[in-house]
């Protein structure tokens, strides 16, 4: 990820770029794709915003919101955050991620690396290249009941449902026992280990 300039809007964003040749494997840059097409639903101040993907000269990029600030884990590495400060965060973090658990996206990675904060305090929650989409359509859907179901194929394909993701130390039980289960409550227990 990089801190660049977005000429046309004379804008100042972060440009997240595949490593070159990456991008060549067909998993790795749908992936790549999902992560955009997540984070262009998640349209919430705690959510990083998502301004634009593509590919350029064989690589996968794409500019997001530029959060002047740092981590949490660099937050907490300086040792400059109090118990206080810390019980305000908390609450930015999980309407975020209701607003997305809403949208029927699960993160799938929180942990304090993925956590944004700026010069004012504010969360943005980052790096969705992980998430699991629950409610996505997929062109052989079928209709039941006057809700949208997929097949466990096409859920699988769209979303690696079935691939066990995610950081060891802040994934709960399920994500590694039975990946294609996980919903909304990893999150949370993520969160809780944050």
């Amino acid at each position: 990820v990089y801190k660049a300039r977005q000429k046309q809007l004379d804008r100042i964003v972060a440009l997240k770029i595949l490593p070159p040749g990456i991008g060549d494997d067909p998993a790795v840059a749908a992936r790549f794709a999902r992560e955009a097409k997540a984070l262009a639903k998640l349209n919430h101040p705690g959510i990083v915003t998502l301004f634009e993907f593509g590919k350029a000269d064989g690589l996968y990029f794409f500019f997001m919101e530029f959060v002047d600030g740092v981590n949490l884990r660099q937050l907490m590495q300086h040792g400059r955050i109090s118990p206080h400060e810390a019980l305000a965060i908390v609450p930015q973090i999980c309407d975020a991620l209701q607003f997305a658990h809403d949208q029927g996206i699960v993160h799938r990675d929180i942990k304090p690396e993925n956590i944004l904060m700026d010069r004012r305090g504010r969360v943005k929650v980052a790096d969705f290249g992980l998430a699991k989409i629950v409610a996505a359509v997929c062109e052989d859907s079928i209709t039941q009941g006057g809700g949208i179901l997929q097949s466990q194929t096409a859920a699988e394909n769209i979303t690696d449902a079935n691939r066990i993701m995610g950081t060891p130390q802040y994934m709960s039980p399920e994500q590694i026992h039975a990946p294609g289960e996980v919903d909304h409550r990893a999150d949370i227990y993520a969160l809780g280990v944050v």
